[in-house]
């Protein structure tokens, strides 16, 4: 296995992406016409995965001065390079069935089907928003999924490995992939996506504390829907975000609902995964009963953990080295987060780690930082308003750390608001206020993910010392930014 996300990228570098012989056929047939119809060749470009992580690669081997505009569609990136030599560059890739091998070729193929369903949706929901550049989004979407992408090409096994975790222990996806690969495929897809200079709003919507932001919402919401209908249209997870996409787009479930089963059967018409189950197969003319979610539970038990992580001391202790470090040096405040989740995740073993940042003129919590959230739109936003007498106004009055658990929370739980705890759904977190010259910086707020995995007092140690480091390089940043301004 790769030791690190630069190993695979790595890799990775200089190694075309295989693409479908029918995308070939395709283009060659549509470059034969007299007048090359450009919106034609975007179809097909689309269509095929592979062939728009490749497009947007070539665009930026290219080169950019400063003043040249990010390449951001497929239509903008034919028009840079030239539809003649764009397809030219197409009859040069290397063909998925001749390049790999059987399992690699099925893995892959069922990532672009994902893809392409996801992207297609986004299209849809961001035309619903009357977002300016739809087609921007549909790149961003499809290229949300380039860590698979490449997963799949050398490393089929870790993906079936990931699939087994999730569906033999149960646990979440985002958790299977850390526990494989040691992080996961978003993060792989950020590594590759700065590597080869791809546009900004596919970095945007891997980063989980974007949520708040509409069009990289509609991105994780499209993704999350692609994945669950692969699987099951009718599962408790599908419709959630289903839900969740009428609630954002103030329209009626039942559209959200016909209008998406519709789009999976015209997509199954007029695309060619070759022996890929497509989603409208798992389409049915009379939808099965589900079992109701009880609206007056605040936990419901979507996933029950079998398999929970634990504290790693050589990795706790290479983070608060690295906290440590931050004392000695000028570093951004981004960093000095960033640093601390991973410690938390990493080191500590905590499934999903938020640093949110206080506003005062609003009252509420933001989300700034997100780790581990298995790319849940809604968990992502965390926005939490801050009412007198609840938990986290509590504990926003002064520096102070609390651990809910078994022996503590039937004092504690009152004091969290019903849709607070519709959010986190757990009923056993961590939580630490920081304070920066006297003043409330944020919360940092961590859990294991499900009730199933509790918070144990070890950790919560580990993690009030990685807190206090924070709040020492944050108060040093501070102190430096004065005397530079002064």
């Amino acid at each position: 296995m790769e030791s690190s996300i630069k190993d695979w990228v790595h890799r990775a570098e200089g190694k075309p992406l295989p693409i479908m012989a029918h995308s070939v056929d395709l283009l060659r047939k549509l470059s034969q016409l007299d007048d090359l119809p450009l919106n034609a060749i975007v179809d097909a470009i689309e269509q095929d995965p592979g062939l728009t992580v490749q497009l947007f690669r070539s665009c930026n081997r290219k080169g950019k001065n400063k003043l040249q505009r990010e390449v951001t569609s497929v239509q903008q990136a034919l028009m840079l390079l030239g539809t003649q030599p764009a397809t030219a560059m197409a009859m040069q890739l290397p063909l998925i069935h001749k390049s790999l091998n059987p399992s690699a070729r099925q893995q892959l193929l069922r990532t672009f089907c994902r893809a392409y369903h996801a992207s297609m949706q986004a299209v849809v929901w961001a035309k619903q928003r009357h977002d300016m550049t739809p087609d921007e989004v549909s790149v961003a979407t499809q290229l949300h999924f380039l860590g698979e992408m490449v997963l799949a090409m050398y490393a089929p096994e870790k993906l079936l490995e990931i699939f087994q975790l999730r569906a033999e222990k149960n646990i979440a996806s985002e958790e299977a992939q850390y526990l494989v690969l040691g992080f996961t495929l978003d993060q792989l897809s950020m590594g590759l996506a700065k590597a080869w200079g791809l546009p900004s709003l596919v970095i945007d919507a891997l980063h989980g504390e974007n949520a708040q932001h509409p069009r990289a919402y509609g991105i994780m919401l499209a993704v999350q829907l692609a994945r669950g209908a692969a699987i099951d249209w009718y599962s408790e997870k599908t419709r959630k975000v289903e839900e969740q996409a009428a609630q954002w787009l103030n329209l009626p479930l039942d559209q959200i609902i016909s209008e998406s089963h519709a789009l999976a059967v015209k997509l199954a018409r007029i695309t060619h995964y070759d022996g890929v189950l497509q989603t409208a197969s798992l389409l049915l003319l009379i939808p099965v009963e589900t079992t109701t979610i009880n609206k007056n539970s605040a936990i419901t038990e979507a996933h029950t953990a079998a398999i929970c992580l634990i504290p790693q001391l050589n990795l706790i202790k290479q983070s608060m080295l690295s906290l440590q470090q931050t004392l000695k040096q000028k570093t951004h405040l981004e960093e000095i987060l960033r640093l601390a989740a991973e410690g938390m995740h990493d080191g500590i073993g905590l499934n999903r780690v938020v640093f949110a940042g206080y506003d005062a003129d609003d009252n509420r919590l933001h989300p700034r930082l997100v780790v581990g959230s298995d790319n849940d739109p809604v968990f992502n936003r965390f926005e939490v308003k801050l009412k007198p007498g609840t938990l986290f106004y509590q504990l926003l009055q002064k520096p102070q750390a609390i651990c809910i658990n078994d022996g503590n929370r039937q004092q504690f739980w009152p004091m969290i608001p019903f849709e607070t705890q519709k959010l986190l759904g757990t009923n056993s977190f961590m939580a630490m206020s920081i304070f920066v010259q006297g003043k409330a910086a944020g919360i940092f707020y961590v859990d294991r993910h499900t009730s199933a995995c509790q918070v144990d007092n070890n950790s919560y140690q580990y993690f009030k010392r990685m807190c206090a480091l924070v709040t020492q390089a944050l108060e040093l940043q501070t102190k430096q930014q004065g005397k530079g301004a002064a």
